[in-house]
């Protein structure tokens, strides 16, 4: 207490002295007769008190209030995504997008309550492997082998009023289907039609909007804005891309959350059970229909394909087509025309900055589901982001299940790093040529790999872009010939497709 005291006691001209002693007396309780804190004092301390707890409840307020302002953020624009991934799954394995009433049969009147948004034409499902017999694909066997999905009638989306939801006096709207429930093996239930909602709290109007970008030669895009929707799609119902605009109250300022996607039919029935779909066209390689994919042949069984989901790839070619949707087309047709069953294996990887591979667990057997599943990963792929296979390409080399790859890109990448086999700084390409010299003396033989150019030539290192020379990327080992160089050094050839 004598430190505490002394402490206490030293002088300090800022401060007033007769409110020191008094201080210093009243925590002593020396005399009771000693004089407390006037009146003024009091009321100072007490206001003083009283803007410190304001400023601290303001501050947590203000917490609470921001954390709380994220989760809502991160809850509606969960719901946006989860809602776009079901609709554009449901889009790639339907016949046909409807965007018209009058396309849809009068037989199916009524219609579901709401504006409609869009409607999905099923194909016929199997009912088992024996539906693909050759006699009992007829259409006097459809009946007994196959399964009409909701008696002909489309899948709804429809976008009906929420009458007990408002932002601030403007009405939302809810987004729902109407049409077959699914069973826990991914098979339509065709009896059981039911209404269920994808997602709420969709704005009265739409604020962002997007470019249709679905006009390929004397294909037309067609656009369409229901309230906070827009759809765009081909005047075929190939395709389709839809935006989403939802809101939700704020304490400041109302929040609105916009997310977009889009799909393309691509899954039919007859994929599900490999169905024979390699008639037609020449040969490729080992087998019919080899060189789908831009011309570059399969020529082993061992198959790793490297599709660029670079930012870049949403760029469009001299036709006006999409480069990304161009890529997805044919790498799909080249996954239709392996036989399954037959010895092959297969590994898909997309790559931006990283490299993400179709099988975690390493590539597997081309079975009908993997090939179903092959199908469906690559035609949901989206572009955005870097480009660097290196990750990815320098995992296929070490796998004995890989002996060819190919691989598609549209833009530069850095072309040196370190070597993974000898720890060499040196060109990616050399060091693949020096690791297959090695590789191909043992069981596991070596890797040969085919390259496509996509847009500019990489292949050569010719006509590249203006910006390649003006920022001098090869100068930091960004090399203009590397798709050339990978394939050339690897037994491979390089395939430049404007």
């Amino acid at each position: 207490m004598k430190l505490i005291v002394g402490a206490l006691l030293i002088p300090d001209k800022r401060m007033n002295q007769n409110f020191y002693y008094k201080l210093v007396n009243f925590l002593l309780k020396k005399n009771k007769n000693d004089e407390g804190f006037t009146l003024a004092e009091l009321i100072v301390s007490g206001f003083v008190s009283l803007l410190v707890l304001i400023a601290g409840f303001t501050f947590l307020r203000m917490n609470l209030e921001v954390n709380k302002s994220d989760e809502t953020n991160l809850k509606l624009g969960g719901k946006l995504n989860n809602a776009l991934d079901f609709i554009v799954d449901e889009i790639n394995s339907s016949k046909k997008v409807i965007t018209k009433i009058s396309d849809i049969p009068t037989t199916c009147r009524p219609l579901p309550p709401g504006e409609l948004v869009l409607a999905l034409k099923m194909p016929d499902q199997a009912k088992d492997n024996t539906a693909y017999q050759s006699n009992n694909m007829s259409s006097s066997n459809r009946s007994k082998y196959w399964i009409q999905i909701s008696k002909e009638c489309p899948i709804f989306y429809n976008l009906v009023r929420n009458n007990s939801f408002n932002v601030n006096g403007r009405p939302t709207y809810i987004l729902k289907r109407t049409g077959p429930t699914v069973d826990e093996k991914g098979f339509y239930k065709a009896t059981d039609i039911k209404t269920s909602v994808v997602v709420d709290k969709v704005k009265s109007s739409f604020g962002d909007d997007i470019i249709c970008g679905l006009s390929t030669g004397n294909r037309r895009s067609i656009k369409k804005q229901i309230k906070g929707i827009v759809l765009c799609t081909d005047e075929n119902g190939r395709g389709a891309e839809i935006m989403i605009n939802a809101e939700t109250p704020r304490n400041y300022n109302d929040l609105t959350i916009t997310k977009s996607s889009g799909g393309y039919v691509r899954i039919n029935d007859k994929d599900l059970i490999n169905l024979n779909s390699t008639s037609g066209g020449g040969s490729g390689g080992i087998i019919q229909n080899g060189c789908q994919f831009f011309g570059s042949c399969i020529t082993r069984k061992k198959l790793t394909y490297f599709i660029d989901v670079s930012g870049s790839m949403w760029s469009r070619n001299s036709k006006g087509q999409i480069l990304m949707e161009v890529a997805k087309e044919k790498l799909i047709n080249q996954l239709r025309a392996i036989p399954t069953n037959q010895g092959f294996i297969l590994q898909i990887y997309k790559f931006n900055s990283y490299s993400v591979p179709l099988f975690s667990g390493g590539p597997q057997q081309y079975t009908p589901n993997n090939k179903q599943k092959a199908i469906q990963w690559v035609s949901r792929l989206r572009a955005g982001g870097g480009t660097s296979p290196w990750g990815g390409l320098n995992q296929a080399m070490q796998s004995d299940k890989v002996s060819q790859i190919t691989i598609l890109s549209d833009g530069i990448t850095r072309s040196q790093g370190r070597c993974f086999h000898n720890g060499k700084y040196m060109n990616y390409s050399d060091c693949y040529a020096e690791y297959n010299l090695k590789r191909g003396q043992t069981n596991a033989g070596d890797v040969a790999i085919e390259s496509v150019s996509l847009g500019f030539d990489f292949c050569s290192g010719n006509s590249l872009p203006w910006w390649y020379h003006r920022y001098n990327y090869q100068a930091y080992g960004y090399g203009k010939s590397w798709l050339g160089e990978l394939a050339s050094k690897n037994g491979g050839s390089c395939k430049h497709i404007q």
